[in-house]
């Protein structure tokens, strides 16, 4: 689970790392972080289920933007019900975003074959939501000289960060959860990571995991029916005026 950073001027950061936990803590307690954990597991879970290479000529990129595309309905859906407790989730330009306590949370799946844990040493944030959001975390913070020594923070590794300052004093105000999602397995994996950019380059200052889901703890998603069947084709044949089920429907 650790990693390294390889990008020059870069790295990880202490008082970042301290930020990033308090997010983590105050977002678990409301609960968005479960409601996100909740919505890629379905979500992922359905789609490979449906995925059909062999027939429908299905490919890791059709199977991933499908899940993002039904990510973003199935949050924009429960959005209404989330609002009275100051979560507030849209899709500017299409792209998910979840704004709670001051803090932007923004979605993105790891490239496949990433496992449980995604490759922030050459993880690249795309589009220009998130984007954005790197650049504004680099126009608001300056990461400390004293830890910008190349390597990555990630929770429970490395150096223990220092005392966690006031919000207001970081400045810090976009994260991105980073998710991955096995096609054999079905299985996910949600990481938390602040995006950062500025003249010296593109990075992540800190990254630690939400979840991660082994073989037998993927989140059943609910059971629908597979075909809908009008009302005309099951009711009596005296309801429907004497034709029976069994005749063709286009006599």
């Amino acid at each position: 689970m650790s990693g390294t950073w390889d990008g020059g001027d870069g790295g990880g950061d202490g008082p970042a790392l301290a930020w990033l936990r308090g997010v983590r803590d105050r977002w678990s307690a409301v609960g968005v972080l479960a409601l996100l954990e909740d919505a890629v597991a379905q979500v992922w879970e359905r789609n490979v289920a449906r995925h059909d290479p062999e027939v429908a000529g299905d490919t890791p990129v059709t199977l991933g933007i499908t899940s993002s595309e039904n990510l973003r309905t199935v949050l924009l859906r429960a959005a209404p019900q989330w609002e009275p407790r100051g979560v507030l989730v849209g899709a500017p330009w299409n792209s998910v975003a979840v704004a709670h306590d001051g803090v932007v949370l923004h979605l993105m799946k790891a490239p496949d074959g990433s496992g449980s844990r995604p490759d922030f040493a050459t993880l690249r944030w795309v589009g220009e939501i998130r984007g954005a959001a790197a650049v504004a975390n680099g126009l608001d913070y300056v990461p400390s000289p004293d830890d910008r020594t190349g390597q990555l923070w990630f929770d429970g590794f490395g150096l223990p960060p220092r005392e966690s300052p006031e919000d207001a004093r970081v400045g810090l105000r976009h994260v991105v959860l980073v998710w991955t999602g096995d096609p054999a397995s079905a299985t996910t994996a949600g990481w938390l990571a602040v995006p950062w950019e500025h003249h010296t380059g593109p990075t992540w200052l800190a990254a630690l995991p939400v979840w991660v889901h082994g073989p037998d703890e993927v989140p059943a998603p609910r059971r629908v029916p597979a075909i809908s069947i009008s009302f005309d084709q099951v009711a009596s044949p005296r309801e429907r005026g004497g034709a029976h089920l069994g005749h063709d429907a286009r006599r």
